[in-house]
């Protein structure tokens, strides 16, 4: 992992190593700029060293020096790409750096079609004065930019990029997008004119103009080519054990954040099979209704560290990364997940996650939910519906996870609304009664979000099938956004196998009624894996998680940490936040959303 950075139109080196210092947890090994006079460019790399220590700087050119790359991220089917390289190219390093460059050189930008990784990626090509920018298919490694004053700007962190401009005119509507999915999609930011670039996308800017491409809609289903062949099913459990392998390639031992679920154990039972002896890393709660930690031990094959947070840790925490808040996401997990990373930079720099697991295999009691919700919509006429939202939707539910009450109330509560408009509610809770409330108008905002969403709806019979692709694009991205901060902040990549292009595909491209099952959580994943399976002690579905009213309910920290001038609506937020107090849990997303954002808001606008 690494932070990549630069300018294109201006020559600076004075601007790189601003924009290099302010991430530089990102990159703590190395740290190295380019700039170009005549070409007026300026390239600048933050190194986390992690594979090809030695020689695997950046900036680097591509073997004819046509083409210069910086990039974040890891290839983890570099070999193979190499062994087909190697037969026109003269390979200088053992670094995934240099396949990728000699890829684009090589086969042009079609070669993000035939990586199998996590990147965010600038290129520039000196020959045609042409830059760029290109991110992973899922997402996963962040990459922000701006078009202004006749300069490209690109960074890997927001606040890289205000470095060299500062203002920016926040975005009302952009922001109302947050509050719905709890993160901006791509390519929104909380900025006009400050964009993410969007998974499976490249940007091109060749000096005046930005044009843009998807190399991949994941949601028209798995991609293929000279190196993803389809997979049947019959050959996954092999594929899966290939998989764990190329994501164990690195110069130091690769560790595991471990849980009780069934993504992290599958991924620990694989590692044990080529490696004597594994490191895991596990965080707990000393409250129960959260912790998971007490159903893991070490073994003779696993050494467990173990870290239990007390309700004192979480705002130690808290402290520790507000002032590293620059792009807002609504998972106030970050709060334990920040922790765990922390405990795996005590042993190595690398570590590998279960992350993608429940978009696979449809692990999220959310799907269970959405296929009742369609079931019984064609049963019921919308006046028996709009009874059963009176009674079920305002239960008084607790702050006990998973609290059997809280399931029902947020599934009755949207029961009336749209069946894919339900899945984004149940999300946030912010509906659209919510959002005149928050503007304090009638009138709402075009979504175009919303309207993707309804699209997609409408295109697919198969409506598990949408339900999967939503959550693939619309849920994932908080989790990888979490992942993303909470291990860079501890100078950590993080690793996610269950989103390896071959597994993605297998799974877009495969009939839900294979793969979802209303009775039998994971019925598919366990007969792929049931081999596997006989040495894990299933648990019931649990996730991770902890409890932010620990951090919420404490007004006075609250109000410390929030400046009212960077809310849209202080009243709205004041109104919320006391009705919270009293017991209302329904608007706690809303708050953790808003205290986000506004730390954000503070960080940049200084």
């Amino acid at each position: 992992m690494c932070a990549i950075f630069g300018i294109i139109g201006k020559s600076d080196i004075g601007l790189l190593k601003k924009m290099s210092k302010c991430q530089l947890y990102r990159g703590p090994d190395n740290q190295t700029f380019f700039t170009d006079k005549i070409h007026k460019i300026s390239f600048g790399m933050n190194r986390l060293a992690v594979v090809d220590k030695k020689n695997g700087n950046q900036p680097m050119f591509s073997h004819d020096k046509r083409h210069l790359l910086i990039f974040n991220g890891a290839i983890y089917n570099f070999l193979e790409l190499r062994k087909y390289l190697e037969k026109k190219i003269h390979f200088k390093t053992n670094s995934d750096t240099e396949v990728l460059i000699n890829s684009f050189n090589y086969w042009g930008k079609k070669c993000f079609n035939y990586f199998d990784g996590m990147w965010a990626a600038a290129i520039y090509d000196f020959k045609n004065k042409t830059t760029f920018l290109s991110r992973d298919y899922i997402g996963q490694k962040p990459l922000f930019y701006t078009h202004i004053k006749n300069k490209l700007i690109f960074s890997s962190q927001i606040n890289g990029i205000f470095q060299v401009e500062k203002k920016f005119e926040f975005s009302k509507k952009n922001t109302l997008e947050y509050f719905k999915f709890n993160h901006y999609p791509a390519p929104l930011t909380s900025y006009k004119n400050l964009l993410q670039v969007s998974p499976g996308e490249i940007v091109e800017y060749g000096g005046k103009k930005i044009s843009k491409q998807i190399y991949w809609y994941i949601e028209k289903g798995g991609n293929y080519n000279l190196f993803f062949k389809k997979n049947h099913t019959r050959s996954i459990r092999e594929l899966f054990f290939k998989i764990i392998k190329k994501f164990s390639i690195a110069d130091e031992k690769v560790g595991l954040c471990l849980s009780s679920g069934l993504d992290s154990q599958l991924i620990k039972v694989n590692l044990e099979k080529f490696f004597k002896k594994i490191n895991s890393f596990t965080i707990g709660f000393k409250d129960k209704t959260y912790d998971e930690s007490r159903f893991i031990r070490s073994s003779l094959t696993n050494k467990n560290y173990k870290k239990i947070l007390s309700k004192k840790d979480y705002k130690i925490i808290f402290n520790t990364i507000k002032k590293k808040i620059y792009f807002p996401f609504g998972d106030a997990s970050m709060v334990p997940t920040y922790k765990v990373f922390n405990l795996v930079k005590t042993k190595t720099n690398v570590t590998i996650t279960g992350d993608g697991g429940d978009e696979l295999f449809f692990g999220y009691l959310a799907f269970k939910g959405f296929y009742i919700m369609e079931k019984i919509k064609l049963i019921f006429p919308t006046f028996i519906l709009k009874i059963f939202k009176f009674f079920f939707g305002n239960l008084r539910i607790s702050d006990k996870y998973l609290d059997n009450k809280k399931k029902i109330s947020y599934f009755f509560k949207h029961i009336d609304k749209k069946n894919y408009e339900a899945l984004v509610f149940w999300i946030s809770n912010f509906d659209k009664f919510e959002e005149k409330n928050y503007c304090k108008s009638n009138t709402l905002n075009k979504s175009k979000n919303l309207n993707f969403i309804r699209k997609l709806y409408q295109k697919h019979s198969d409506k598990m099938k949408f339900s999967q692709l939503f959550f693939f694009k619309y849920y994932l991205p908080t989790i990888l956004l979490k992942a993303d901060f909470s291990s860079m902040l501890n100078s950590v990549e993080s690793r996610a196998p269950y989103l390896s292009k071959d597994l993605v595909n297998y799974s877009l491209d495969l009939p839900t009624k294979k793969n979802f099952s209303l009775f039998s959580q994971r019925s598919l994943m366990k007969k792929i894996f049931n081999n596997d399976f006989k040495k894990i002690n299933e648990k019931k579905k649990h996730g991770f998680a902890f409890n932010k009213r620990e951090i919420l309910r404490d007004k006075n920290f609250i109000y410390k940490n929030i400046k009212k001038k960077f809310m849209i609506n202080d009243e709205y937020f004041d109104k919320n936040y006391n009705s919270y107090l009293k017991g209302n849990m329904y608007c706690e997303q809303y708050l953790w959303n808003e205290v986000m954002l506004n730390l954000s808001r503070q960080n940049l606008e200084k």
